[in-house]
């Protein structure tokens, strides 16, 4: 797995950069450095493609005006996040107010089931609202085969992404993180803050996952 990771924001947001052939890539929530996740991108000889969003966060999507600018790279995200682009109240932006929040313009509206693809890559849009009414896992098996799970704030090694923010809601949290549970392949989760975990890890030991909440 060559994707490289950026951990970017106040909130110490993980940005990814993910490379899909051919020289492009595609980044994930770009978090609030534009600049510094394209110079990343260039020092790995990587050209930006598409921007994806897990969900509408001020964290989450800071640096994408930025580098669709500078690339021309089109912005996805789910249709239920798109008004929070260019709202810093519901995109939570008070809570850095020392920090300017920059909107951005979606090019694209996905919705659950749908394939983003870049060249051969192809990103799985499994919703998972809770966190955000538009929040989104992307489902990716790179050319080794690895299955991996871009989660956003849907889950965390050992935790999950609060609820109590604008379009936020617990009940129907849980049952997205149902639908966690009931996936039979393992993925390596890449989450939007923290350490990288498994899929398989997080059923057995995450209490929000495993039977111990209940």
């Amino acid at each position: 797995m060559n994707i490289i990771r950026l951990t970017l924001s106040p909130l110490a947001t993980n940005c990814y950069i993910v490379p899909v052939g051919g020289g492009n890539a595609v980044v994930i929530d770009p978090a609030d450095d534009g600049e510094k996740i394209l110079d990343a991108a260039e020092k790995a000889g990587l050209s930006v493609k598409k921007i994806l969003l897990t969900h509408g966060h001020f964290d989450h999507t800071g640096g994408a005006a930025y580098i669709k600018e500078k690339t021309g790279a089109p912005i996805y995200i789910h249709k239920a996040d798109n008004e929070l682009l260019s709202d810093a109240v519901k995109a939570l932006a008070f809570f850095c107010p020392g920090k300017p929040f920059v909107t951005c313009t979606a090019d694209v509206l996905f919705d659950d089931g749908d394939v983003i693809t870049e060249g051969s890559a192809e990103f799985r849009v499994m919703c998972t609202p809770g966190h955000t009414a538009g929040s989104v896992c992307f489902l990716y098996s790179d050319a080794a085969g690895e299955n991996i799970m871009f989660a956003g704030d849907t889950i965390f090694k050992d935790s999950i992404g609060r609820s109590d923010g604008y379009s936020g809601d617990p009940e129907v949290q849980l049952r997205s993180l149902d639908k966690l549970k009931e996936l039979e392949t393992d993925y390596i989760i890449l989450p939007g803050h923290g350490e990288s975990t498994t899929l398989f890890t997080e059923k057995r030991y995450n209490p929000f996952l495993s039977d111990m909440m209940f």
